[in-house]
């Protein structure tokens, strides 16, 4: 966030609350809360909630005030609402008020603040499986994984698994495993070449 200031003798000119832009925060929000959900090796992102939305315009809240977002896990379908912080502590009654207009609906809906999405290590965390996504691992490639981890009891560091393959992006490759849901990682904690890595279960069977 930049301030302009008056340069010279003159008053120093702070902005007004009319002047932050608060979609920023509320695109932010959508996109990190996508991110978790993406990463969620039972969970899909699906867009947009209209149902949802309407309900909040009706409340008073504006586009602005809220990232709603509907989602999938396992064969469930969910709405999420994820108010801004302000907005959580000075609107909560109404937050309330929503989600029980949702679930009357049967859009079976949940608040989600944004500290809850914007938590660290675990937002950078899913940041960095989201961008494996993309990486290619081979079918040779997996199953070494897959041996290494059986061989280790079902439990290895991140960079035991990486030093078992011979890819031009390991650690990206084994965080691809995580991402379909085969490996798991602790999101709670910072991501070092010491994080341990799991065997998700049904993953060999």
């Amino acid at each position: 966030m930049s301030l302009a200031v008056t340069r010279g003798l003159g008053l120093h000119v702070c902005p007004s609350d009319k002047s932050v832009d608060r979609s920023i925060t509320v695109r932010r929000l959508r996109r990190n809360a996508a991110t978790l959900v993406s990463v969620h090796p039972r969970a899909e992102y699906l867009g947009d909630d209209d149902l949802t939305e309407s309900f909040a315009r009706a409340k008073g809240f504006s586009p602005d005030d809220l990232a709603i977002l509907r989602i999938s896990v396992g064969n469930r379908r969910h709405t999420m609402v994820c108010p801004p912080s302000h907005v959580w502590h000075t609107r909560k009654s109404e937050l309330v008020e929503l989600k029980e207009m949702a679930n009357a609906a049967g859009r079976s809906c949940f608040l989600v603040p944004e500290a809850a999405i914007q938590r660290q290590p675990r937002l950078s965390v899913a940041r960095a499986i989201e961008e494996a996504f993309g990486v290619e691992v081979s079918i040779e490639d997996r199953m070494t994984i897959l041996v290494h981890m059986i061989e280790a009891g079902g439990q290895s560091s991140l960079m035991d698994c990486a030093c078992a393959i011979q890819h031009p992006e390991p650690f990206s490759a084994v965080l691809h495993m995580v991402s379909l849901g085969i490996l798991s990682i602790d999101g709670g904690s910072q991501l070092t070449p010491n994080s341990v890595v799991l065997l998700s279960d049904g993953a060999v069977a």
